[in-house]
This record gives structure tokens, sequence and C-alpha cells, in this order.
């Protein structure tokens, strides 16, 4: 048990780090909360998934990156079995994370007939500013959506299948409004919240006809 650490030199400045680091936490739902003494980003409250913890902190270009989740203790999201699916969930989080801080800032100026600035020859024009790629969870947007189908069709047949859906089918949908699929995620989120009701109206009504004709 434990955390996975991750250390990167991307060579930015702080405060693009921040403003790439809190829009992406917000658009994924997570908080910042004091854990043991630690401000950490913190998703989800333990009801159908494990909670997902990120702790981050840099400087100097550095970044440095804690991930877990919590199941009996801390989880680290590499290796082992034993809650794989909502590790490897949190661990496509973090690499999305790296990778939007680790997006190029700037291209070169670069003239026609000039050598490319790989070294070869030297480019003797400035650097031009690039827009800051921010977080866009349009993934989130078609998981809740087909989840959520899912949830209504399992519901009737398999009211268990249909509540871990439409569990999965909400809690995308609330990230996937934020990206540029808000429609597609609302969809989503609605179909899940039909379905998880569905589900649980079946499972009841299975228990109490089984009560009866035991």
């Amino acid at each position: 048990m434990g955390r996975s650490v991750y250390d990167y030199t991307i060579g930015k400045p702080d405060d693009f780090i921040q403003f790439v680091s809190n829009d992406f936490f917000a658009k994924e739902g997570f908080r910042l909360v004091n854990y043991k003494g630690e401000q950490v980003w913190k998703k989800g409250t333990g009801f159908l998934t494990a909670p997902s913890f990120i702790k981050l902190s840099y400087g100097n270009g550095i970044i440095h990156v804690e991930a877990w989740i919590k199941s009996f203790g801390e989880q680290p999201l590499d290796g082992g079995f034993y809650a794989a699916i909502p590790k490897s969930a949190h661990k496509t989080r973090v690499d999305t994370l790296i990778n939007l801080l680790n997006q190029p800032t700037a291209i070169p100026n670069q003239q026609p007939g000039e050598a490319a600035p790989d070294g070869s020859a030297p480019n003797p024009f400035p650097a031009q500013p690039v827009p800051v790629a921010v977080h866009n969870p349009t993934g989130s947007a078609v998981t809740a959506l087909v989840t959520g189908l899912i949830s209504l069709l399992a519901g009737i047949w398999i009211p268990l299948a249909g509540v871990l859906c439409g569990g999965i089918a909400i809690a995308s949908g609330r990230t996937g409004r934020t990206s540029t699929k808000k429609g597609m995620a609302t969809a989503g989120l609605v179909t899940g919240i039909i379905g998880l009701v569905l589900s649980i109206i079946v499972w009841i009504a299975n228990v109490v006809l089984s009560a009866l004709y035991l």
C-alpha cells in the first residue's frame, strides 16, 4: 500500500501550472481538502467507487505528483489486481493532467527557406506564443451516454448492472458537462439517473416477490 509518485521537469512558470491544473481539477470534479495535514485534491465520496486523490506541488519548472485511491488504506495506481478499474481510471486522469502541463507554450517564427530550429542551424526569429490548451473531458461525455443507455436496458433484467452503469453515467455526466459535448453528457446524466432509479425499483420488486413466494 502507498502512493504512486511522479516527478517531471517541464520548464513552465508557476502561474501556468496553477492555471492549467486548477482548471483541470475543477472540470474533473476534484475539490481541495485537508487530508491528514496535507492539502490534496479529492474526487468522490466512496459511495460507488473509491475516492481518488492527487497531491500536486511545483516550483522552478519542476512538478511533483502523488496519486492514490483510498480503499482499505492508500492504494497506489501501479500494479496489482485489487481495485484495478478505479486505479486505471485515476491513472488516466493523472496522465491527462501531465500532458496538459507539458504542452508546448511557444513555437518558433520560422520563415520560408529557414532551417528548422533543431540545432542544425541558428534561428534568429523569436518564439511566438500559442494558445494554452485546457482540459476538455469529451471522453466523459461519451462514457456517460453509453453507460446511461446500458443502465436503462440492464436495469430491467440485471438490476445490479443497471445500478453500476447508472452510477458511472451520473459521475461521468457531471464531468462531461464541463466539456464541449455538454448536450451528450447531459443526456447520459439523465439516462443514468433514470436507469439507476429503475434498477433499484426492479431490485426491490424482485426481493419482495421472492419473499412472498417463500
